[in-house]
Formats: C-alpha cells, structure tokens, sequence
C-alpha cells in the first residue's frame, strides 16, 4: 500500500503543493473508511467526486488530488485530470515496488487463470493479484496502489471492450510476462468485430515483455500452450490430466469443474515455467485452486445440485458450462440468462446455444429478454422460477448462468432459501 506525502507526489506530478502532509493509502471511494489515505476525487459519466470532499474528510482522507478549485480544508493537489493522475502515482508506487509483472488478458478465462497462477506463484514469494473485477482503468492503478514492499510477483488483470484500451493499461504496468488466455466471442459486439477484438487483445504483447501464446491462437510468442505447445495435457479424464511442460510431466487433480479450465491451468503453468518455477510447485499451486462463487461453483441442496455459473456469460462459456452439466447424474437441468455485449450477432448466438441446450439437456427454463431467443420454457421471475424448479425438479443437477446484467445470482439465494 502506497504510504507517502504529498510534496513527494506533487513532485512526482510536476505540480505545487504548498502544505506537505503524510497519507497512507490511495482511496476513490467516499462511501469508505479512508484513515489518513489519500483521496482522488473522479469524475465519470454520472458522478462528481469533486462534489463529495466534506464527505472524504468526514470519513478520515488527508489530503485530496483534484482538477478544479474547491471548497475544502484539506491540503489539496492540483492536476489538469485527476483519473490521469491516479495512473501517474500507480505506475510511479509500481516503479518504486518493482515487482515481476505478469498481465493477463483474454476473451475467457482471466480471474481463473490469474488465481491459479497466484496459487502457484504464492508457494516462491510474495504475490500481489487482481481482486474481484478491478480490470479496467480505474481498477488496475488501484490494484498497483495496493503493492507492498514484500511483494515480488503482481499478477495484473487487463479487461478491455474497445480498441487501445489495454495498450493504455500497459503503459501503467508494463508486463514482464503477457498472456492472452484466448481469443473468443465475448464483447464481440463491443469490439465491432471480432478482427478488431484479436488486435485488441494483441496490444497486452509487448517487445519488451515474455510473450505466452495459446497455440489455437494465430499470435506467436515465447512459450505456447495448449496442443502442439511446450505446455500441454494428456490423458485427460474430466479434472485429471497430466501436465507435460516441454521436457517433464507431472499427474494433476484440480479442484475445478469443466474442460476448459485444463486450458486455464496450461495457460497458468505457461506463466510459471516463464518464471523459472519448478513443475511441481506449479502441481502444487493448481491443486490448491478451489472455484470461486458464480464460477461452475457446486452448491449440494438436499435434493438438488446446484451449479452456480452466474458470474457471467459467452457464447463460448455457455457451450463449456453446457458440457460440465453433461457429466453429471440424473436430470439435468439449464437455466439461462441474457448473453450481453454480442452487437448484431445477439439473436443468432441465443439461438445457437438453446438449440444446443435442449438437444442434450432434459429440460431448458430462461431469464431476461434476450434470452427469449434461446426458445426455452421462459419466467420473468426469478421467485416464481425458484418455486417452479423446487415443485418440478427433484434429484436434478441445476445449471445457473448468464451475464451479470441479469443478476441470476437471486436465483441462486431463493433456491437456497
């Protein structure tokens, strides 16, 4: 965490800091306890932090970095944009940590990914990763913020939708290691396209970084993963595999449902061999991964099994969460939420993966209105559909995924309930 005062940082900025005081903490966020941290009023779309400053002192801020004349007793610094110079102290408190940066990126993939290799990383050094979805532009200076001096590894989460987006964030956190997990169908319809979403990924690769590439991507790199790659699986029996990483192989069990997450632990065990880790602490790393909530999370009801894939979803996701259902016992049952981000090709992929769903499933329920398309038994809501599948469905493995937007995460709660 970034303790420092502000004649420091005002130097930094190249701009005039009249009152010097210390702060510990970087905070953005006036509904939080602050305790001496340094307050950053942003400016969005719908809001102005400039307009809640008595708020931040009453909640304990030292001092506040602003771009226009205020009215508070708080020492202030002033910059031309202070979300720019949010990234200037980020990457500056970065340069000053110096830890390996690892920056991960893909269509699906990353948190997964990214907390396997933490697990692995975590077993040599101190290891710093990505929280939550702090991916963005906001997200990834406040994650740099919170580097300390012990810290050795920083596992950094690039998101983007648009073009130049992750360029922006390497420029804040130039990468030592860069994957891109893979180049699949998410926000296609942000990107206009899904050319313009491989260049956009393609920006996380630098000349001066070690460059992971997924062999069923067209990037070249470094070190590849997946078949024909120097990191690859073999005897592939639903969560077991072997690892083979170019010259040694070593037995895997993980913790994780689906096929696709053996991708993720190629790509995770590609970072780490980039690193010089030892084959068997990456076993040990991606052994000791356990699924996050809303991500092909098992819930065992008395008489249902929940799986809960409801952080959110692709077309590619739903495919893979469609054949971990498969696997399972008895009844199996889907309910599928909105895709979003998917431009002109919403209605066709909606259709693509409900005629998918009910050829193999036994039953297909759906939520939100896009996923009317999907052509399933549909509820707009989700009480009555919890109600609907307790009276109807006994014994029965429950899928639940769809993109955040439709929140089907409440379904997950009134099941349990």
């Amino acid at each position: 965490m970034l303790s420092s005062d502000t004649h420091t940082i005002a130097k930094m900025l190249k701009i005039d800091c009249p009152v010097n005081v210390k702060f510990n903490g970087v905070c953005t966020d006036t509904r939080k306890r602050m305790d001496g941290a340094l307050f950053v009023a942003l400016i969005g779309d719908n809001f102005d932090a400039h307009n809640y400053l008595h708020q931040a002192q009453k909640m304990g801020a030292s001092a506040v970095v602003v771009s226009k004349k205020v009215d508070s007793n708080l020492p202030s610094l002033v910059v031309e944009n202070t979300q720019t110079a949010l990234g200037l102290i980020a990457h500056w408190h970065l340069q000053n940590i110096k830890p390996t940066v690892i920056a991960i990126t893909g269509s699906n993939g990353k948190t997964t990914t990214k907390n396997m290799l933490k697990n692995i990383l975590q077993l040599k050094a101190p290891t710093l990763a990505t929280q939550g979805n702090f991916n963005n532009h906001l997200g990834v200076p406040m994650t740099l913020l919170a580097l300390k001096k012990k810290h050795q590894y920083a596992i950094i989460e690039m998101g983007a939708n648009h073009l130049d987006e992750i360029q922006h964030l390497c420029t804040l956190a130039p990468p030592d290691i860069a994957l891109v997990t893979n180049t699949l169908d998410a926000h296609i319809g942000e990107f206009g396209g899904f050319d313009n979403l491989v260049q956009a990924k393609s920006e996380i690769y630098t000349c001066h970084s070690k460059n992971i590439v997924n062999t069923q991507t067209t990037f070249t790199g470094d070190i590849s993963f997946g078949e024909g790659g120097n990191v690859f699986a073999s005897k592939i029996d639903n969560n077991c595999f072997t690892l083979h990483i170019v010259n040694k192989k070593v037995p895997i069990m993980l913790q994780l449902l689906g096929r696709h997450n053996i991708d993720n632990a190629l790509a995770a065990s590609a970072c780490a061999y980039a690193l010089g880790i030892d084959i068997n602490l990456i076993k040990q790393g991606l052994e000791n991964t356990t699924p996050e909530a809303g991500r092909l999370n098992i819930i065992q009801q008395p008489n249902l099994t929940i799986i809960d894939d409801t952080y959110n979803a692709s077309p590619q996701s739903m495919k893979a969460a469609i054949a971990t259902l498969l696997n399972f016992e008895g009844e199996k049952i889907a309910i599928l939420g909105d895709m979003a981000e998917l431009g002109n090709n919403t209605k066709a992929f909606h259709q693509e993966i409900g005629q998918l769903a009910k050829n193999t499933l036994d039953k297909v329920y759906t939520y939100g209105e896009l996923a009317k398309h999907y052509e399933g038994l549909h509820f707009d809501d989700l009480e009555c559909l919890a109600s609907h599948l307790l009276t109807h469905h006994t014994n029965a493995t429950l899928l639940i995924k769809g993109s955040r937007i439709v929140k089907l995460e409440q379904l997950v709660k009134h099941l349990q309930k």
